[in-house]
């Protein structure tokens, strides 16, 4: 009998030291900073075409669900191709919204121009009014209008799907500048009529070098290659000016790879400078490419510009079931792992879901679960996905103004909000191992206490909905021990703490104003004095030519002696830095 039993026990102790991976330490620096959030959004392209024909109750709750519930502030506007009525195709385009109205009729070339009909998109306009109703009054709604192909007179195709071969482009040369009146002039009327959108970008592309769009495809697409994409965006150019947006900036490429992003661009700067310099932001969909990938765009964008990058659409394309299961659920939680992986490695300001509807349990955060394409306006019936709860578990604590902050484990996105006195981490288990980690908060002053909420499980029944987790154990709410909390992450899990740090920070901020340096001009040696000691900082002197000339290095005092040497008379430059933080920077005179 003891034999079983030592035996079972062994049993059970293998069998749960399987269960549970070994732990996982992750450090916090709140002093390395990374980028500040935008905000969190998603296209209306197709299913705003779909909800706004849906009763009024109906765009209602679509509109509360984007900015109440998942806490949306950025909104894709799709400025839609039409499509011929004479298509040789037939009647091609996917039912659920996918067939976009245009606002002008067939033109010759030249003609039209400025000349819009805003009735015929009335069911997108009207759902975006609803959107804007909720969130403009907040402070922070950001619209971007996009194309995905010009309207079908155009087109060398004569549809908006595409040229009959996926990888030709579809736009005639003689219509470039048509289109981009289209674009522009649209645009502004747009932003007239509805100044409580804040539409800020144009963007004038969609996946263009994909090869994706055929002509009798199912949705508006169009090749575009990068020369052609420069002569489009120079006229973009010159409509701005013309009609007096250029306070509306323009957007490039929105590739569907990451990877073919970066080669998008490469080829643009190098061969259209003066095109890609006038590129306010990059815009890429995240669909492929691993995380040296988006490593490599976001270094890119930092060297090419300083330009900002957001994530415009993604989603899981060819997604399938691990082998031997048959659970669709994991998806959701793949895709919050692939927001973690955008945020970290692009460096994504914005971060974008394709579809907030949709007729499936996959695509968009609600499904309507009693679709019918015969009847494609009637009231919908909607649950919440598993997606739309791993994005609420994110979307609504790491807001608008907050930092990402540097954590040390790939699974993790941690931010500190405005005024320093709130730390969200989040961690996404989409493994089907219970994983445990160590949250070292050490390089905070202070943990004044912290909340859990956590979405897990298949579905809303089952699972758990962004719930707040209060039971103080590991595999609940986590143990706080001095400054590290202990946590067991469920599989298939987002969970979020959100972390009082009052006056934390603060003992630690730099205060720029407050650095004394003298003598200035020096001839022999200066003295800075700093607002606190420094952590192993460092002094980087340049001279006028931007070539570093001295280094004073592992500095964890408040006071640095600079002595002249070999420096020569004249001006020079300098920078503080700590934790690849820059404190401070300024200029130098030597006499």
């Amino acid at each position: 009998m003891k034999l079983l039993f030592k035996y079972f026990t062994f049993i059970l102790f293998c069998f749960g030291f399987k269960s549970i991976n070994a732990q996982t330490n992750v450090i916090i620096n709140p002093k390395i900073e990374y980028q500040t959030i935008e905000g969190w959004g998603v296209s209306l392209a197709w299913w705003a075409n779909l909800a706004g024909g849906m009763p009024e109750s109906s765009m209602n709750e679509l509109a509360s669900y984007a900015v109440n519930d998942l806490n949306f502030n950025v909104f894709r506007f799709n400025i839609g191709g039409g499509e011929n009525p004479n298509c040789t195709e037939g009647n091609h385009f996917r039912k659920d919204g996918g067939l976009m109205p245009g606002y002008r009729s067939k033109q010759n070339d030249n003609e039209g121009w400025g000349v819009n009909n805003f009735t015929n998109d009335a069911r997108q306009i009207k759902v975006m009014d609803k959107i804007a109703a909720l969130r403009a009054p907040k402070g922070d709604i950001i619209t971007e209008t996009i194309s995905y192909s010009p309207p079908w007179w155009m087109t060398y195709g004569e549809c908006s799907a595409g040229n009959v071969n996926g990888t030709s482009e579809n736009l005639k040369p003689a219509f470039r500048d048509d289109f981009a009146d289209y674009l522009v002039s649209v645009t502004k009327d747009l932003n007239t009529a509805h100044p409580n959108w804040n539409i800020k970008y144009i963007n004038p592309f969609n996946e263009p070098t994909s090869g994706y769009w055929k002509k009798g495809g199912n949705q508006e697409g169009s090749a575009f290659y990068p020369a052609t994409q420069a002569q489009v965006l120079w006229r973009l150019w010159q409509r701005r000016r013309d009609l007096d947006i250029l306070s509306i900036e323009l957007s490039a490429s929105d590739n569907s790879k990451v990877t073919s992003s970066l080669s998008n661009l490469k080829t643009l700067k190098n061969n259209n400078l003066n095109e890609y310099n006038g590129i306010a932001k990059i815009s890429t969909h995240s669909y492929g490419g691993n995380w040296e990938n988006k490593r490599d765009l976001g270094n890119f964008a930092k060297e090419n510009g300083n330009k900002k990058i957001w994530q415009t659409e993604t989603g899981p394309l060819s997604w399938r079931p691990p082998t031997g299961t048959n659970n669709w659920f994991i998806r959701h939680y793949d895709m919050a792992y692939r927001l973690i992986e955008d945020m970290r490695n692009l460096k994504a300001t914005v971060w974008c879901d394709w579809q907030l509807m949709s007729r499936d349990d996959g695509w968009g955060m609600l499904h309507q679960t009693n679709w019918n394409e015969n009847d494609p306006y009637k009231k919908p019936i909607l649950n919440k996905t598993r997606g739309f709860y791993c994005r609420k578990n994110v979307t609504n604590f790491i807001k608008v103004g907050y930092k990402i902050v540097d954590t040390s484990n790939g699974n993790t996105l941690g931010a500190v909000s405005p005024d320093n006195n709130e730390f969200v981490f989040v961690i996404v288990n989409s493994t089907n191992t219970t994983r445990n980690y160590n949250v070292d908060l050490s390089k905070f002053s202070n943990i004044n206490s912290f909340k859990t909420y956590r979405t897990s499980g298949s579905s809303s029944i089952s699972g758990e909905n962004t719930e707040e987790k209060t039971n103080s154990t590991v595999s609940s709410k986590g143990v706080l021990s001095g400054k590290q909390i202990n946590y067991n992450s469920p599989a298939y899990s987002v969970t979020t703490f959100v972390i009082d740090v009052s006056n934390s920070l603060a003992v630690n901020s730099f205060n720029k104003s407050q650095i004394k340096i003298y003598p200035i001009p020096f001839s022999k040696e200066c003295l800075f004095q700093l607002p606190r000691n420094l952590e192993n900082g460092n002094l980087i002197i340049y001279n006028s030519l931007g070539m570093e000339v001295k280094r004073i290095q592992n500095i964890n005092k408040k006071e640095i002696l600079v002595k002249r040497a070999q420096l020569n008379k004249g001006i020079y430059f300098y920078k503080i830095i700590e934790n690849s933080s820059i404190l401070s920077s300024g200029s130098l005179t030597i006499d």
